[in-house]
């Protein structure tokens, strides 16, 4: 039986106190308490320590290392810190609803095999939360957990829990092969052989604000790490089913035009879309196949056939 003390909660602090005092102020005010809250304050400005500070006398620990942690460095650090049965790592940009710790541990305990539980993903905004939730849940094996990801289906890193066993057998993000993209990789080595838990309410609001890395594309990902993940993706998907690996021929090109659109920007003046293809097709993530599936399968009559190949099981908590 899994207990809030069973949880120890994560938060990446380094340069934004005021919004590190919000995402404080959320896990301090869930409806379960008992859950160990550290600030892992990575080389921090001095409005970060002090902000750390005066949070000690609400029982708030600090771990102060002074080398500048990204996000992969600091859940690579988690990783190897983490004392208690469930670890939650969060941004110090999150907004979190009341009911969300108490929504993990309902599935942890109901869910035995359980690797990972995270959010879909909220508005941004600083609107409160509604007092209202409902407590239902995508249940995913590791191919299942690749092919919701791989198909749109929403979800936040920010704030995702673990069962601290499974996170500590799996490798640490893999941040040379896919640089700031690793966090899915990551994810889903720590599914393992268990299964992940995508809770269909956003008790997670992940905000956007000047200078976040996730929207600063001179940082990556690079084509060639964009192409790595779509292979992760492609490798795990080929342990499912056929309707599985049908999915995945279905949508490769159309991911991989979204990473060329939306995340490669770093690589426009170095290569065209076409040279990015062929790059793709000698690291084996297209094909003929997967290209003619592309180009004659479009918007809602592509999202409907996926919907199909890859129907994910929602149930409800108790």
């Amino acid at each position: 039986m899994y207990r809030a003390e069973d949880v120890e909660i994560f938060v990446f602090a380094h340069n934004r106190a005021a919004f590190l005092r919000q995402t404080l102020d959320c896990y301090l005010n869930q409806t379960v308490r008992g859950a160990r809250l550290i600030v892992l304050a990575n080389a921090p400005t001095p409005d970060v320590l002090a902000t750390a500070k005066a949070y000690a006398a609400k029982g708030v620990e600090t771990l102060l290392e002074p080398t500048p942690l990204n996000v992969h460095g600091c859940v690579a650090y988690c990783r190897q810190a983490a004392s208690r049965r469930i670890t939650v790592m969060a941004h110090d940009d999150d907004l979190i609803h009341p009911a969300y710790l108490e929504t993990l541990l309902a599935a942890y305990n109901q869910i035995p095999d359980l690797n990972v539980a995270l959010s879909v993903m909220g508005d941004w905004n600083d609107e409160p939360f509604s007092p209202s939730c409902h407590r239902r849940l995508a249940l995913l094996n590791q191919a299942q957990f690749s092919a919701y990801i791989f198909i749109g289906g929403s979800f936040t890193f920010s704030s995702g829990s673990y069962k601290t066993s499974a996170l500590k057998a799996s490798p640490a993000p893999d941040f040379g092969r896919y640089g700031k993209v690793c966090d899915v990789p990551f994810m889903l080595n720590v599914c393992q052989n268990g299964q992940a838990a995508v809770l269909q309410f956003p008790f997670i609001k992940y905000r956007i604000h000047a200078g976040q890395d996730c929207r600063t594309f001179s940082t990556g990902p690079t084509a060639r790490q964009w192409i790595s993940l779509d292979l992760c993706h492609k490798d795990i998907m080929s342990r499912g089913d056929k309707k599985m690996q049908w999915a995945y021929c279905c949508n490769a090109f159309h991911r991989l035009r979204i990473g060329w659109r939306d995340w490669c920007l770093c690589e426009h003046d170095k290569m065209t879309f076409a040279r990015y293809l062929k790059l793709a097709a000698q690291m084996g993530a297209l094909d003929a196949k997967r290209l003619l599936a592309g180009i004659l399968l479009r918007g809602g009559l592509r999202q409907s056939l996926l919907e199909k190949l890859c129907p994910f099981e929602i149930m409800a908590l108790k």
